[in-house]
C-alpha cells in the first residue's frame, strides 16, 4: 500500500469509530471515548512528544482548527485567583466585571469570554500563569483527565437539550457559572482533529502506522 492510501485507511477507521459513538445515549461515556480517539490522534502526529499532557495541547494547538482554543475562561480564571489570593490586580477585577455583566438565565458561548492576548495585556506578570491555566485548551485537557482517570465530569455542569457543539456556560444557584464542554463539542473536536491530522501527515510524509508497535508482543520493555 502507498503512504496515500494507510493514511486515508487509518483515518477511515477513526471516523467509523467517532460515528459509532456518537450513537451512545450516555455523554459520559461518549467524551471518554472520544477523549481516547484525540489521545490517540495525537499519537500518530507527534510520536517523539514524551510528555502526555504536552503533546494532546500540542495536537489540539496544531491540527483540530478549534478556533477557541486560546479563548480563557474568565469564570475559572476568577476562582483561580481567588483561591490563590491574588485578587488585587487589574485582572481580577476586569475579569470579574465581566462576568457579572452576564445575563444570569442565559446560556452564555464562548465569543463572551477574552482572548488569550486580551487576558495578557491586563494581567500582570506573576499573573500570567493564571491566564494561561484557564486557556480553553488547557481546561480541556483538565476536563479530559477528569473524564479517563475518575469517570466523571468536572464542576456541576449540566448538558442542555439543544446539544450545541460549542462549550458554554449555564448558571448554577449557590454556585458560579459552570463551565461544560458537551459531548457534541467532543465529536466536532474529533472530527476537526480528523481534517487536520490528514493535511498534517500529507505534509510531514508520516505514516501513521509507524507511531505504534504492532505484533503478538505486547510490551517489548
Amino acid at each position: 500500500m502507498s503512504l496515500e492510501d494507510d493514511i486515508q485507511q487509518y483515518l477511515g477507521y477513526f471516523k467509523e469509530q467517532v460515528e459509532s459513538i456518537k450513537q451512545l445515549e450516555s455523554p459520559l461515556f461518549c467524551k471518554i471515548l472520544y477523549a481516547g480517539v484525540i489521545d490517540t490522534l495525537g499519537r500518530a502526529a507527534f510520536p517523539t512528544i514524551q510528555g502526555h499532557r504536552q503533546r494532546v495541547v500540542q495536537f489540539i494547538d496544531s491540527c483540530s482548527g478549534w478556533h477557541d482554543k486560546d479563548r480563557v475562561s474568565a469564570v475559572q480564571l476568577v476562582l483561580s485567583l481567588e483561591a490563590n489570593q491574588s485578587t488585587s490586580g487589574k485582572l481580577y477585577g476586569e475579569m470579574k466585571s465581566r462576568v457579572s455583566s452576564w445575563d444570569e438565565w442565559a446560556i452564555i458561548r464562548p465569543n463572551s469570554d477574552p482572548m488569550l492576548h486580551e487576558a495578557y495585556n491586563v494581567a500582570a506578570q506573576d499573573e500570567k500563569k493564571f491566564v494561561d491555566g484557564a486557556r480553553y485548551v488547557e481546561l480541556f485537557y483538565t476536563y479530559r483527565n477528569h473524564l479517563v482517570h475518575e469517570f466523571r465530569m468536572p464542576g456541576y455542569g449540566m448538558e442542555i437539550s439543544n446539544n450545541p457543539s460549542t462549550p458554554y456556560y449555564h448558571g448554577f444557584e449557590g454556585r458560579p457559572w459552570q463551565l461544560v464542554f458537551p459531548a457534541p463539542f467532543f465529536q466536532r473536536l474529533c472530527m476537526g482533529c480528523l481534517t487536520g491530522l490528514e493535511s498534517y501527515l500529507k505534509a510531514e510524509q508520516r505514516n501513521p502506522y509507524d507511531s505504534y508497535e504492532f505484533g503478538s508482543l505486547w510490551r517489548r520493555r
